[in-house]
C-alpha cells in the first residue's frame, strides 16, 4: 500500500472512531427510589417503586438483607429501554431503620441502553417494620 492508500486508511479509521465516540453517551446520575414490598421471604425482598433524579423511571429490585446486602435491579427509564445490574454492600446498623452502603454495577440493558455499563455507590435504609427500602445511587452510566 502506497502513502496515499495508508493516508486514506488512516482517515477512514479516524472517521470510524469519531463516529463511535459521538454515538456513545455518558450520564453522571444521582437517583433516589422509595420502594415497597411486592414479596418477602426470609431475608429476600422483592420490591418496586419510582426512581427520581438523573435517570427517572420504574425500578424493581431483588434484595437480600443479612450482615451484608446484595441483589439485582431492573430500571425502566421513562424514555424507554431497560437498564440491569447488581449491587452489594454492608449493613451498617440493625435498628428499626437499618442503613447500608456499598457499590452497584450496571451490567447491560435493552433499547437505547443495550450496551449500558457503569459503576457507582449505593446507600439506603430498610424499614424493618414493613421492609420498605429507600435507595440512593450515584455513579456513571455509559451507553
Amino acid at each position: 500500500m502506497g502513502a496515499v492508500g495508508k493516508l486514506a486508511a488512516c482517515c477512514a479509521l479516524v472517521t470510524a472512531v469519531a463516529a463511535a465516540a459521538a454515538a456513545a453517551h455518558t450520564l453522571d446520575a444521582a437517583d433516589e427510589a422509595h420502594l415497597h414490598v411486592i414479596n418477602a421471604s426470609g431475608s429476600l425482598l422483592i420490591e418496586e417503586g419510582q426512581a427520581k433524579g438523573g435517570l427517572p423511571g420504574t425500578v424493581r429490585v431483588s434484595f437480600r438483607v443479612g450482615a451484608n446486602v446484595s441483589g439485582s435491579f431492573m430500571l425502566y427509564p421513562h424514555g424507554g429501554g431497560l437498564i440491569v445490574g447488581r449491587a452489594e454492600g454492608t449493613l451498617r446498623s440493625t435498628g428499626a431503620y437499618a442503613s447500608f452502603g456499598g457499590t452497584l454495577t450496571i451490567t447491560g440493558g435493552s433499547g437505547r441502553y443495550a450496551h449500558a455499563h457503569g459503576k457507582g455507590g449505593l446507600y439506603g435504609t430498610v424499614n424493618r417494620r414493613n421492609d420498605a427500602l429507600v435507595v440512593q445511587t450515584t455513579g456513571k452510566l455509559y451507553f
